[in-house]
């Protein structure tokens, strides 16, 4: 019996290396040990359909697309995500594919689980209010708690924002692995808004202090009924600048700032209020504290959160779902 082979098209194998996440590295070891993609082969672009499939997989590629006439055009996300310079990611397949999940996570909830109900109020309810009215909004919401470490404060928001409506997931990799990173430099964090089951995306490999930033700052972007859709650059930059400030104000209020900062350097009060020494520099020049940020000295901050290996898997699970998700999703299961 002869083995079944698939005629692909070399624009579909081009387009699945130009769209996958893999390093050049591992996309040359791919070729090399893949008689079907060498030129030289008798059976050159002619897999069978488990190499083919093996393929797919390996590149994070859906398998139906590479047996197209032509190249998928992809989706269009407009979506701004917060990076390190409050611009526009470039949406590589690893950010497309996290954007895919959170996406079905949120439309399942609504959907199905039968628990997003009712009409959250609270959308668009800072619509067009300055900084201070923003403020005050936020403080019908969430009420800011002193802990001793950034991950007690980012557990703790998540959990207000849970019982408020509000979805909050977090996740450091595409897919169910760890071979495919979620680099912050790509991704901090993104919201899905509607109006019953608004969603927060937070970048697991950030730093919990940015993180928080992150959490408090999507959260506004509800307050003010924006998901962040691209939008004219200017007018999307002058929107960042202003929640920033509302972020970094809500994080760190003026009466308590000032006088914690009368009596302690710059980093004992950062290490106070859970944020990093660069967002309280910028707190402290903002209120009048420091004139010039130039003459200030920082340690060098991680960029990313260095995870130890080992815990609970179960836990660790847990901690990527929002609270009222998990319920729901374990509710269903039961009921099967």
């Amino acid at each position: 019996m002869g083995v079944t082979r698939i005629r692909v098209k070399h624009s579909l194998i081009q387009w699945a290396f130009s769209t996958t996440d893999l390093s050049e590295e591992t996309k040359k070891k791919v070729t090399a040990t893949s008689k079907w993609l060498q030129p030289d082969s008798s059976v050159y672009l002619q897999p069978t359909a488990k190499q083919l499939g093996l393929f797919a997989t390996r590149l994070h590629i859906p398998f139906g697309s590479l047996l197209l006439e032509l190249p998928p055009k992809p989706d269009d996300i407009r979506l701004a995500f917060r990076t390190q310079k409050n611009a526009p990611a470039q949406v590589s397949l690893t950010v497309r594919d996290i954007i895919y999940e959170m996406k079905r996570k949120q439309a399942w909830f609504k959907e199905e689980s039968g628990t997003a109900t009712n009409k959250l109020s609270l959308i668009g309810s800072a619509k067009g209010f300055d900084n201070a009215e923003t403020a005050n909004v936020i403080a019908n919401f969430l009420t800011l708690h002193h802990f001793q470490s950034p991950r007690e404060l980012f557990n703790n928001l998540r959990s207000q924002l849970a019982q408020i409506g509000i979805l909050n997931m977090q996740k450091g990799n595409a897919g169910l692995g760890t071979n495919r990173p979620l680099n912050i430099k790509e991704l901090r964090a993104f919201v899905l808004l509607d109006d019953y089951a608004p969603l927060i995306f937070i970048n697991q490999k950030d730093t919990y202090t940015a993180r928080i930033f992150s959490l408090v700052h999507e959260f506004i972007h509800i307050l003010h009924g924006s998901d962040e859709l691209l939008r004219d650059g200017d007018n999307n930059l002058t929107e960042e600048r202003h929640i920033n400030q509302i972020t970094a104000a809500f994080l760190m209020p003026e009466s308590a700032f000032r006088t914690l900062f009368a009596t302690n350097d710059l980093i004992k009060v950062a290490h106070y209020f859970n944020t990093s020494p660069e967002t309280t520099l910028i707190r402290a020049k903002e209120i009048g504290l420091i004139t010039n940020t130039a003459s200030v000295e920082l340690p060098a901050s991680p960029t990313s959160l260095t995870k130890k290996s080992g815990g609970n898997p179960y836990n660790n699970a847990l901690s990527l779902n929002d609270s009222r998700y998990m319920n729901a999703l374990i509710s269903a299961q039961k009921t099967l």
